[in-house]
């Protein structure tokens, strides 16, 4: 089940399962070969999570993205990532090593370029869990299940959109997160509270700023 419940989240979260697409339950269990009461519990759960309207008699629909799920998920990280952030400084400042955090954007600099907008998406995510790690505040993020699905699927198509260089001088989405998560890094290395909130609050702002926008192009995906 575990397998099935990664498969189809993926699927929603690339948006390779759109927004309005329906997904039957038989035709799941007898391509997975697995029972429908198996199958039917991942549905309910990727329901739970938002990806999934259940309907009586007709099956499972894919949700459209919400702006104003969005909106309340970004304020719900933005509070949350401010206040792990102003512990990691104490922490910092007690001559304690963020090693959670080093190890993380260690790995991240061998990365040449994910091989895909699902990995940039999971990768750029991940920084920000690892914050969360090394707090000791990872039960957090559990409670923002229900809000993810959305901010997800934006996100997965601002690294679709913007993955490209327009000139040469220009840097693409990727470039823009590593950009970011290295100045992150620096800043709490530093203890630059401030400066740590204000990349924190620029991140979230340009989620917002970027909802109108994507709405435009993909507008069959947006409610």
């Amino acid at each position: 089940m575990d397998q099935l419940y990664k498969k189809l989240k993926r699927k929603l979260i690339s948006l390779e399962l759109k927004p309005g697409d329906r997904l039957s339950e038989n035709f799941i269990s007898l391509e997975e070969g697995m029972g429908r009461p198996q199958v039917r519990q991942v549905l309910t759960s990727l329901s739970d999570e938002g990806y999934l309207d259940i309907l009586p008699q007709k099956g499972s629909v894919v949700t459209k993205i919400k702006k104003d799920i969005i909106r309340e998920a970004t304020h719900a990280h933005l509070v949350l990532e401010q206040a792990i952030l102003f512990e990691l400084v104490d922490k910092r400042k007690n001559g304690e090593e963020l090693q959670i955090v080093k190890e993380y954007v260690d790995m991240l600099k061998v990365i040449d370029k994910p091989k895909d907008e699902y990995d940039m998406l999971m990768l750029e995510w991940g920084f920000y869990n690892s914050l969360a790690k090394e707090s000791g505040r990872m039960y957090a993020y559990s409670f923002l299940n229900k809000l993810d699905a959305d901010i997800y699927r934006l996100s997965f198509l601002k690294y679709s959109t913007y993955n490209y260089n327009t000139y040469n001088s220009s840097l693409n989405a990727w470039e823009n997160t590593m950009m970011e998560i290295k100045l992150m890094a620096e800043q709490l290395d530093n203890c630059q509270i401030e400066l740590l909130t204000m990349i924190c609050s620029n991140r979230y702002n340009s989620v917002l700023s970027m909802v109108d926008f994507l709405e435009g192009i993909y507008t069959d995906y947006f409610e």
